[in-house]
């Protein structure tokens, strides 16, 4: 191999170990991600939860001033009913007062089933309460993780991307474009090693997509010290001498 091949490879490695660190530090992001995103979606639950138990117990609110005000009005028509002259006057004054204690019974009984649903909503939105507390704090134990993860390869990243530059310092802009732009098709695989497949046969693949290759493009690796992609996948070949 020339000296661009052997550039090429230490930018391959250099490459190679970014991506790794990289990859990493990624998924711990998207780690944190996804914890922020459910999170946010218990907080949703939480404020969904709160608005319909505030509905509810202004039912119950509602409930309650109907009570009383039925209440007074039976206390009312009880004293009425005490002074009135005839037995026409009573049967009314009887029928409108049994009338409003039969709905002072049904508005009792939705009164307390109102209660009972105030009362159970209110432990389910503590318990979703406790659960934001926990997945809150499990957030906090991942941002530390991966501010943790970021830290502890900065300095190794750091001197990566400078041993990057000065293996691409090297080689030519335009191969150096080429590079960067299959390590990001292929998470840093911008390379391949062209393969004999049997040892007295001119048969050779591509080892990053395994297609057949000719014996000239062999050829041309073995000789030359130049830019040979594989016509499949584009990753640029190199040979390793047995």
């Amino acid at each position: 191999m020339g000296a661009t091949i052997d550039a090429l490879r230490e930018l391959q490695s250099i490459e190679l170990q970014i991506v790794d660190i990289q990859k990493q530090m990624g998924r711990k992001a998207r780690v944190v991600a996804a914890q922020e995103k459910k999170l946010d979606g218990l907080r949703k639950q939480i404020a969904t939860a709160e608005a319909e138990s505030t509905r509810v117990q202004m039912d119950l609110d509602a409930a309650d001033v109907d009570l009383k005000a039925r209440q007074s009005s039976i206390q009312k028509l009880r004293e009425h009913l005490n002074s009135v002259k005839t037995n026409k006057e009573y049967a009314a004054v009887l029928a409108q007062l049994n009338n409003e204690k039969a709905d002072t019974t049904r508005i009792e009984t939705r009164a307390m089933e109102l209660m009972g649903d105030v009362e159970t909503r209110k432990g389910a939105i503590q318990e979703l309460r406790d659960a934001e507390s926990r997945e809150a704090g499990r957030l906090d134990e991942l941002n530390d993780q991966a501010q943790q993860t970021e830290k502890s390869y900065s300095g190794h990243l750091d001197a990566l991307l400078e041993k990057r530059e000065g293996a691409a310092g090297r080689l030519e802009n335009t191969t150096v474009t080429q590079f960067t732009r299959l390590s990001e098709r292929y998470d840093g695989e911008a390379m391949a090693q062209l393969e004999r497949t049997h040892p007295r046969r001119d048969e050779y693949i591509c080892t990053g997509c395994y297609l057949s290759l000719s014996a000239e493009v062999a050829n041309s690796l073995m000789t030359r010290d130049e830019v040979v992609t594989c016509k499949n996948c584009g990753r640029i070949l190199y040979y390793e001498k047995e």
